[in-house]
C-alpha cells in the first residue's frame, strides 16, 4: 500500500519519512522543497476555477475526482472547502495509507490592527467548524496527531454558563453594531467547557454560517470577520467552540 503525506501550511512539527510520498499546497514543485504532489489553487494558480495539479497522483482521473468531491464538499459546508479538507477526502478513495502533519483545519481569524477592513482573510473563506466536524467521522482512517487539540477544565474563559448562549449567537446578523460587539465580546469569554454542557451537534452545525465569508458575494452579513478590533474575541470564540465541538464529538452525546 503506498503511503502518502500531507503537509499543511501550518505550524507544528514535521518528520518525513523515506518511503513516503509527499503532498504540498500553494507552493511549486522544486528541488528544495520536498514534494512529489503539489496542488494549488485557482487563485493562486491564474485559473478561472479548478486547482493546479503537479507531480505523481495516487491513481487514475485523480483531478477528476478532486472536482467532484469538491462540489460535494461544498454543498456540505456552505462554501468552498480548503485544499487540505478536499484532499483527504479524495486520497481517501484510493486506499492508500495517509499521514497528516501541520494541519489543523484551525487556523486563526485574527487580524493585524492595520489590516484593510474591505478585505477578509484568506482563512475566512472556510467553514472550519464544518471541515473539523466532517474531518471527526474519518479519524479511524488516517494518521493526524494533530487533529485533536488539547483542552482542560481550566481553559481559557469563565466556567460560568452563558444562559441561551446559542440562540443570542444565532442572532448576531440582526443586531445593531454596538450590540453585536458587545455581545461577542461577552461570548468570547465563555469558556469551551461551559459552550459544551449546553451545546448539541445540531446547535454547533446551525452557527457555522456566522464563522465564513462566502466568496463572490459583494456583501456580507459576518461584518464581525472584517473588524480588526473585535477579531481579537472572534478568534478566542472560534477556538471555545471548535474545543467544544471536539469534546462532544469524544463524548457520548454524539452517537456516531
Amino acid at each position: 500500500m503506498d503511503e502518502w503525506h500531507i503537509v499543511g501550511n501550518g505550524p507544528g512539527d514535521l518528520i518525513l519519512r523515506n518511503n513516503e510520498k509527499v503532498v504540498r499546497f500553494n507552493q511549486p514543485l522544486s528541488i528544495a522543497l520536498r514534494a512529489d504532489l503539489t496542488i494549488t489553487n485557482s487563485k493562486l494558480a491564474g485559473l478561472e476555477k479548478g486547482f493546479l495539479v503537479e507531480g505523481k497522483v495516487p491513481g487514475e482521473k485523480f483531478v477528476e475526482k478532486l472536482e467532484t468531491s469538491s462540489k460535494l464538499l461544498e454543498g456540505q459546508l456552505g462554501c468552498k472547502p480548503s485544499l487540505g479538507l478536499l484532499t483527504i477526502k479524495t486520497m481517501l478513495e484510493f486506499g492508500v495509507m495517509i499521514n497528516i502533519s501541520n494541519m489543523a483545519l484551525m487556523p486563526s481569524l485574527e487580524r493585524l490592527l492595520d489590516y484593510d477592513e474591505r478585505k477578509a482573510l484568506p482563512a475566512a473563506y472556510h467553514n472550519w467548524l464544518g471541515e473539523r466536524r466532517l474531518a471527526f467521522f474519518w479519524l479511524d482512517k488516517l494518521n493526524w496527531p494533530g487533529y485533536l487539540l488539547k483542552t482542560s477544565r481550566h481553559d481559557q474563559g469563565s466556567y460560568v454558563s452563558c444562559v441561551q448562549s446559542f440562540s443570542k449567537i444565532q442572532a448576531l446578523p440582526s443586531l445593531p453594531r454596538k450590540e453585536a460587539s458587545q455581545l461577542l465580546k461577552e461570548l468570547s469569554e465563555v469558556s469551551s467547557w461551559a459552550w459544551f454542557e449546553q451545546t448539541t451537534f445540531s446547535a454547533l452545525k446551525a452557527i457555522e454560517p456566522l464563522f465564513y465569508v462566502v466568496r463572490g458575494r459583494h456583501f456580507s452579513p459576518n461584518w464581525w470577520l472584517y473588524d480588526n478590533e473585535l477579531s481579537i474575541q472572534v478568534n478566542r470564540l472560534h477556538k471555545n467552540l471548535m474545543l467544544a465541538q471536539q469534546t462532544l464529538f469524544l463524548s457520548e452525546k454524539v452517537k456516531v
